[in-house]
């Protein structure tokens, strides 16, 4: 008997999810966004009723062991129990964002909406921090009003013999169900007081002889007060204020995880730890401060991981479109006498390795896709459709543009295969009496035929001529984009100049001894100056010759082929100057934080720090804890009660009742596990102490890291800019060392290593290229790991990252300190320890404690809300947050004052 499934599970729900809201209100969350409702359109979902689900596919071989066990027939509940053929949601599948090609289309903000709906370790989080949010439940619910009671009714009947009268007997009895726990009332107070309260009421009726009818009718009750061990609030409260700042804890935890996972989604990066439940001592317990950890350039995964091995793949395809143009030269070259075999072959070995490292790319591509779905909460075989722009930036030479180059290419290499054709396979033989016709000799087995002599373009050679006309029309096209590129290039200048100057005056510049000129804002308008005049120069050559081939209709072969082989060197040339355009559009704007400051946020904000507080707190409080154990038993007792008189069981006299009051004592004789317990405590409080502030180092280290990581990445940027620059010159050099004609009195040769240079030129092109987006990518990474350190990240309801919009710097604005708001000087024993911020709720008193040894700075407030710390992250615009930092070095006549800071709000 009892309520129904439902009415527990919704009852506990209500419960639980009260109690989470309450914490999120405390902390900054937005109250309702943490539950474990599972959305129907998630794989996780089922469909059938929550509290009697249909038993899912069994394994047949253990299934028989549910119809019979051991010969016994199975529980009834196992053999007709509905069943089901699916684990998870069947038609989750539909809700995915496909394309008309049935592609899962993706992109960051997608990622992380799927992520949220699918991804089972979410879930597993959100479901830790409802159970913690069950046990603080139970704990609350030890100091509710508490009934227990139950009734019983038997007959008996008893022999002759057996009721010891010579006749039988019968009797019926209403009465408790459990005389020791009748009908009670308990309630446990603060202090530790136990009130019971008791009804009993046992009727008897006897049927053996004159009918018999008895009534007991008890009220009692009983007051129970220690005064020494288990008393007091410090003891009865510990539990119940052990689980609520558990429970605050874990909701900050939450609220980490999900800005966690989020950067896992993004960068690849661990989630970290989320919500831990457990009883008195597991949550938020002594030494419970996670763990930190940097984010280095090579770590980069995630979403955006892949974004870079996309753009790294379309890199190699143009560094083998690049490998095939070149080719074709060395081979035109080959063909005018110029250059040996030699050369021609070694770039041709190189383009064969290049399209091996492509296919080799693409695979490695599509296991990082698999990956990144099983991190999704998706099963591998899904075809994906990655969109987003967030890389296209460094697609340094257009994919169109690259493809166009690869054409021409195509044309060309057609073209020369069938001149050679013409020259090798062909012998003008004129047969006598035959003077009309030519004897064609194929060389691969002697066979020859009559063919008619060519007087007309054949109808491939038009073709060839209509493709080549349609390549000059798209290479003038590819020009006008080109030609964006630069505006837009002029449109970042502004910008990119006055980053240079922060970057050319960083101590690291110096240090490093690096070329003044490559942070040089006078280089960099020299360099766009030079870029327009090449490509006016490469523009007009694109026009003329487009205007050649269109103007020409009977061109020969030759003039055709080497026609399409300048159209695609100029080419080649076209999607280097876009590489430089685009190249230095691209910028990172300079972090401007010191260490000192990166700390002080983070201590004010991140919210495992605040739990690191708080459970540094939480052992101190296990101190007095255990220290009540060491007590003396000193109880008074306070007790009742009051019967009926006669058979009617309403009839409550007190001249049948009694009053008792007494007190307990039991001394301390024995007390070694309590004391071994005391010991243990004392020293535990002393291992949170040394891991509160290694843990507070740790973080210390890593924010030390991440900045100097930015700080590195930020002038290794230009720096790789600078070699993309020289590889992309490198390429230029070897490219005119093919195309310019021998100066007078030279041979008509080219240098013996002109093909090994331009095919380590193109591969250095290749690797500077992926370097320059590995810097970028990875800076992002670390400027987002720092915003995730700082606590400064910031979700909307949906799960998704919201721009801080200003520099992280503004959330250090110095303001003047009024003399008698100061607290006064440091003891010098804790002048390096990091001070806790006080944040000083509205309208809250501003004065600060006096300070003693080893203390932290704490706002003044008797309200008993100020001893919950808040988040600034719902607080007023206006609020006053106050952090401190030295003023200048303490002396005996100069007192270290802390300046107060006001923060932005976020």
């Amino acid at each position: 008997m009892g309520c129904s499934r439902a009415f527990y599970r919704q009852q506990a729900d209500t419960q639980a999810n009260c109690l989470i809201d309450q914490k999120a209100a405390l902390v900054g969350s937005e109250p309702g966004t943490l539950r474990i409702e599972i959305d129907p359109r998630s794989r996780m979902f089922s469909p059938e009723i929550p509290d009697r689900p249909a038993m899912p596919p069994d394994d047949p071989v253990a299934h028989a062991f549910l119809e019979c066990v051991d010969g016994k027939r199975g529980a009834k509940v196992n053999r007709f129990a509905e069943r089901t053929a699916f684990v998870e949601n069947p038609n989750w599948r539909a809700f995915l964002p496909q394309d008309d090609e049935g592609q899962l289309v993706i992109d960051l903000t997608a990622a992380v909406e799927i992520g949220l709906l699918q991804s089972p370790e979410y879930q597993f989080e959100l479901e830790d921090l409802y159970l913690s949010a069950l046990e603080v439940s139970f704990e609350r619910f030890q100091f509710d009003t508490q009934f227990f009671g139950g009734s019983s009714i038997f007959y008996t009947a008893d022999g002759r013999v057996r009721s010891g009268t010579g006749d039988s007997s019968s009797l019926l009895e209403v009465s408790p169900s459990n005389p020791a726990s009748p009908l009670q009332l308990q309630k446990l107070t603060a202090s530790g007081g136990e009130l019971v309260a008791g009804f009993a009421n046992s009727l008897i009726w006897q049927f053996a002889g004159p009918d018999d009818y008895t009534s007991t009718t008890l009220l009692d009750f009983t007051l129970l007060q220690p005064l020494l061990r288990t008393g007091g609030r410090a003891f009865v409260l510990e539990r119940l204020t052990f689980g609520e700042r558990a429970l605050l804890a874990n909701v900050r935890t939450m609220e980490r995880f999900r800005r966690g996972f989020y950067l896992n989604i993004a960068t690849g990066a661990p989630t970290g730890p989320g919500p831990a439940p457990g009883g008195f001592g597991a949550v938020g317990g002594p030494l419970s401060f996670g763990s930190v950890g940097a984010i280095g350039v090579g770590a980069v995964g995630g979403y955006i991981g892949l974004l870079q091995e996309i753009q790294e793949l379309r890199n190699e395809r143009a560094n083998v479109a690049a490998l095939r143009a070149s080719v074709d030269q060395l081979e035109a070259s080959f063909d005018a006498g110029r250059i040996d075999r030699f050369q021609v072959d070694l770039a041709r070995q190189a383009l064969l390795s290049g399209q091996s490292r492509f296919l080799n790319a693409e695979a490695a591509l599509q296991t990082s896709i698999d990956d990144f779905l099983i991190t999704l909460g998706l099963p591998p075989n899904i075809d994906v459709n990655l969109s987003d722009t967030m890389l296209d930036a460094f697609q340094l030479r257009s994919l169109d543009l690259t493809a166009l180059q690869t054409e021409a290419a195509d044309l060309a290499t057609e073209m020369r295969t069938s001149e050679l054709d013409a020259v090798a396979g062909v012998e003008n033989l004129e047969p006598p009496g035959d003077a009309g016709m030519k004897l064609n000799v194929l060389p691969d087995d002697g066979a020859s035929e009559e063919i008619p002599p060519p007087t007309t373009p054949d109808s491939a050679a038009e073709a060839r001529r209509q493709r080549c006309l349609a390549l000059a029309d798209d290479a003038r096209e590819q020009l006008a984009i080109v030609e964006e590129d630069y505006r837009q290039l002029l449109a970042a200048l502004p910008a990119r100049r006055e980053n240079l100057l922060l970057l050319s005056r960083r101590a690291e510049v110096v240090r490093a001894q690096i070329d003044p000129s490559v942070l040089s804002p006078e280089r960099l308008d020299r360099r766009v100056d030079q870029l327009r005049r090449d490509l006016d120069d490469v523009g007009q050559r694109i026009t003329k010759l487009a205007e050649l081939i269109l103007a020409d209709e009977v061109a020969t072969a030759n003039d055709a082929r080497l026609r399409t082989e300048e159209l695609s060197s100029l080419l080649l040339e076209l999607s280097l100057l876009q590489a430089r355009a685009r190249l230095d559009t691209i910028d990172i704007d300079p972090t401007d934080l010191s260490d000192e400051d990166a700390l002080q946020i983070a201590m004010l904000y991140r919210r495992d720090l605040k739990n690191a507080r708080a459970s540094l707190v939480d052992s101190w409080r296990l101190i007095n804890f255990s220290a009540n154990d060491l007590l003396s038993d000193l109880d008074i007792t306070f007790s009742g009660d009051i019967g009926n008189v006669g058979d009617n069981p309403f009839r409550l006299r007190d001249t049948n009742g009694r009053l008792r009051v007494g007190l307990e004592f039991d001394g301390p004789l024995t007390r070694l596990i309590e004391r071994n317990n005391y010991r243990a405590t004392l020293i535990d409080f002393q291992r949170a102490r040394r891991g509160y502030y290694q843990f507070v180092d740790a973080i210390n280290q890593d924010l030390r890291a991440t900045l100097r990581q930015i700080r590195l990445n930020e002038i290794d940027f230009e720096l790789s800019r600078e070699a993309v620059l020289v590889a992309i010159s490198q390429v230029d050099l070897t490219q005119l060392r093919l195309s310019e004609p021998p100066k007078p009195g030279e041979e008509n040769q080219v240098s013996s290593t002109t093909a090994r240079d331009l095919v380590d030129a193109l591969a250095d092109l290749l690797s500077v290229q992926n370097d320059f987006l590995a810097v970028w990518v990875g800076n992002e990474v670390a400027r987002l790991s720092l915003e995730f350190d700082l606590g400064l990240m910031q979700l909307d309801a949906a799960g998704q990252r919201v721009p801080l919009g200003v520099p992280l710097s503004n959330f250090l604005n110095a303001v003047p300190c009024a003399a008698e708001s100061c607290p006064e000087r440091l003891p010098a024993d804790i002048q390096a320890l990091p001070l806790k911020p006080a944040i000083l709720p509205p309208n809250a008193d501003e004065a600060i404690e006096e300070l003693g040894p080893g203390e932290l700075a704490f706002p003044i407030d008797s309200s008993e809300e100020a001893s919950i710390e808040p988040e600034p992250l719902r607080f007023d615009p206006a609020l006053l947050r106050t952090s401190y930092q030295a003023a200048g070095p303490a002396t005996d006549a100069t007192p270290d004052r802390r300046v107060p800071r006001r923060l932005p709000p976020l």
